[in-house]
């Protein structure tokens, strides 16, 4: 597996990401530009496992592909890399203006989080950090339509079985206040319905253009902690309907449920009419055709950094 590392895109904790060329001149197995996370040997636990979800994952069209993964040893040292699509269009989060984005647009990602949602919940994991700096924006095909990808499962957990006692590996916190499920705060618990209040919580700000909740700059800590996780309160969703549809609407109110015993699940999400589109408006015949066949095919089964310098994938 030949690349030659290029600029760095951005670093994280533990890893960095960087953009990269490969130089097998005539192999099918790698794309001219990949995007190669790495870490030090010591620190590579967590890279480990996500090379091992994305494996896991590779037939979803709506999860971010892995190439492989090697050693290399740079500047005196060992370092272990995986090697993932470019996402060229960056990550979503960047797209979004203080308007928010047009609802056809909305529906577009929506649908390809829930595809690639459903699909990893079937295998028995939760994203748990699902937020829109981890959606990237890949482009495929001769016409490079741009496809949205789930990306960073350095969080995910395996869904705990009933009546099994879990084991708490990395015990502690996963994900993103803002938008992390009430359960996940109050009594770190990752279910599948807490990916669904994450979507829940992106979709709003993909189509308001804020974050999903609002703050004074004088609350503590304690105080978000609390008005998420244990207040009655859900996040403010529009009643305007030039701001977002009766659909958009209808489809916010069953992800942002408090009790997750209520809360929808992928399954019920993908049939609710806010989705009921063929494909990005910009594809050409063909290519919606396909798009639209694969994720049909998948619902049953189924690096870009963002301004904060966190890495996402």
């Amino acid at each position: 597996m030949g690349w030659i590392r290029g600029e760095v895109l951005g670093r994280g904790g533990f890893a960095f990401v960087s953009k990269a060329k490969t130089n097998q001149e005539g192999s099918r197995r790698l794309p001219p530009i990949v995007a190669v996370k790495s870490a030090k040997i010591s620190e590579s636990k967590s890279l480990l496992k996500e090379k091992e979800l994305l494996d896991q994952f590779s037939a979803c069209p709506c999860i971010l592909h892995c190439f492989g993964d090697d050693l290399t040893i740079e500047n005196g040292e060992q370092l272990y890399n995986i090697l993932l699509e470019y996402a060229s269009g960056g990550c979503l989060v960047d797209r979004i203006t203080s308007k928010g984005l047009p609802e056809h647009a909305v529906k577009h990602y929506a649908k390809s989080m829930l595809t690639a949602l459903n699909h990893i919940h079937k295998l028995g994991y939760v994203h748990c950090d699902i937020k829109p700096h981890n959606v990237l924006l890949v482009k495929e095909g001769i016409s490079h339509d741009e496809i949205a990808k789930l990306a960073d499962f350095g969080s995910a957990k395996q869904i705990a079985k009933a009546g099994v006692h879990e084991q708490q590996e990395d015990g502690g916190f996963r994900g993103t206040v803002m938008y992390a499920a009430p359960e996940s705060i109050s009594r770190q618990e990752y279910l599948p319905e807490s990916d669904v209040w994450s979507l829940g919580c992106t979709i709003l700000q993909m189509l308001t253009g804020k974050a999903p909740w609002k703050f004074d700059k004088k609350d503590q800590a304690k105080d978000v902690l609390f008005k998420i996780g244990c207040a009655n309160e859900i996040p403010e969703i529009p009643s305007n309907k030039k701001i977002i549809s009766g659909e958009a609407k209808d489809f916010l109110k069953k992800c942002l449920v408090k009790d997750p015993r209520a809360r929808w699940k992928v399954d019920m999400l993908l049939d609710r009419p806010f989705l009921k589109i063929a494909a990005p408006e910009n594809c050409n015949h063909h290519l919606r055709h396909r798009l639209s066949s694969r994720l049909h095919s998948m619902m049953p089964h189924c690096f870009h950094v963002s301004n904060n310098g966190v890495v996402h994938a």
